[in-house]
């Protein structure tokens, strides 16, 4: 049975901001998400390097979302620095070769990414070969955005076909007003990747204990 997961996604504009943001929630759940941009695959960039992640002893246990192109350039610095599961566009400029073989020869996870107006039979052929699939509720770039509804089509598409696949979802993430990560869940997600619902929160351990109430009983 697939394991029901909640993940902090952090979204930092610098070095303090996501040590900060970490130190937050990193008692409270399993991973953490670190949001990574390049400023090319899409507008935005984030100004943080893998060094950052030396800072902080120990490391809780990170996935690196690479907003990026040509990932397989910088993937290995995050390994080095203790990144142990990675999600990556299949929208990006990427040599997959090149990931799969970095893939096999160190322990760590793979997820391909997809964003709401890709197909999914743009990632199918991958699937076999990776650890999840990272569906993404809004389009990348920016946090507190709205769920785009569609979605739930796609979510509902990979579970039939795919029952014992890793099914992240991530963007748009929220209980109210439309209580969305339940229908996410219903709609076959297991992993559930949160950002503004728990930042902007002002009691954030207690949300996060209401989101994982909720995930494990949907």
């Amino acid at each position: 049975m697939l394991k029901k997961k909640l993940i902090p996604a952090i979204l930092a504009t610098d070095k303090k901001q996501l040590i900060d943001k970490i130190d937050a929630v990193e008692d409270f759940v399993e991973y953490i998400q670190i949001d990574y941009m390049d400023g090319k695959f899409i507008p935005q960039k984030t100004n943080i390097t893998s060094q950052d992640l030396y800072k902080l002893n120990p490391l809780p246990a990170t996935e690196l979302h690479m907003m990026v192109n040509h990932p397989e350039y910088i993937i290995e610095d995050w390994i080095t620095a203790g990144t142990e599961k990675f999600i990556i566009h299949i929208e990006s400029l990427v040599d997959w070769d090149q990931i799969f073989k970095i893939y096999h020869d160190n322990y760590i996870k793979l997820y391909v990414a997809i964003n709401p107006d890709t197909p999914i039979s743009k990632i199918e052929k991958y699937i076999p070969k990776l650890d999840g699939v990272t569906v993404m509720g809004v389009n990348p770039g920016k946090g507190n955005q709205n769920f785009i509804p569609q979605v739930l089509r796609k979510i509902k598409t990979l579970r039939n076909r795919y029952p014992n696949l890793n099914i992240q979802v991530d963007g748009g993430m929220h209980t109210k007003p439309k209580n969305i990560i339940k229908q996410v869940l219903l709609a076959g997600a297991n992993e559930i990747v949160a950002g503004s619902e728990i930042f902007l929160s002002t009691d954030i351990d207690k949300k996060i204990e209401d989101l994982e109430n909720l995930i494990t009983s949907s």
